[in-house]
């Protein structure tokens, strides 16, 4: 079946979305609560002995 033209308006829509403003902004949420958390780790352990 061919899917149709309005479909594969949002399709790419949605495909454009992900890929220009999803996927860097979750990369950048993850890295930097991944930062927060080995910051505040050191905050209250102290930094690494080795």
């Amino acid at each position: 079946m061919a899917q149709q033209p309005t479909e594969k308006k949002h399709e790419r829509r949605a495909f454009l979305f992900i890929t220009v403003f999803l996927f860097p902004f979750m990369t950048i949420v993850l890295v930097g609560g991944y930062g927060l958390a080995i910051w505040m780790s050191q905050l209250l352990l102290g930094p690494s002995t080795y």
